[in-house]
């Protein structure tokens, strides 16, 4: 499944004077995952991050989710999480 939320970049972009790689956007701020936050996904865990004190962003593992890792990935999850289907 593609996502057009997702991007892997090579760098930082800084939302006042670059676009990339979303086009343009108001703020930006960056996390560093530790090795035991990613070691928490690939065991099926949620992580919850909080960004910039107003919105709150959900990272899971898609590939290591599922039946033997405790969080099946649905269309049905998005909608319910977001009251809105997925894109």
């Amino acid at each position: 499944m593609t996502d057009s939320r997702i991007a892997i970049v090579d760098r930082i972009y800084d939302s006042d004077t670059s676009e990339a790689p979303f086009g343009k956007r108001w703020r930006d701020e960056c996390v560093t995952l530790d090795a035991a936050t990613l070691e928490a996904l690939q065991q099926g865990k949620i992580v919850a991050l909080d960004v910039q004190g107003e919105y709150v962003i959900y990272v899971r593992a898609g590939e290591i989710a599922g039946p033997a890792g405790g969080n099946p990935l649905t269309d049905s999850d998005d909608a319910q999480a977001t009251g809105r289907a997925s894109d």
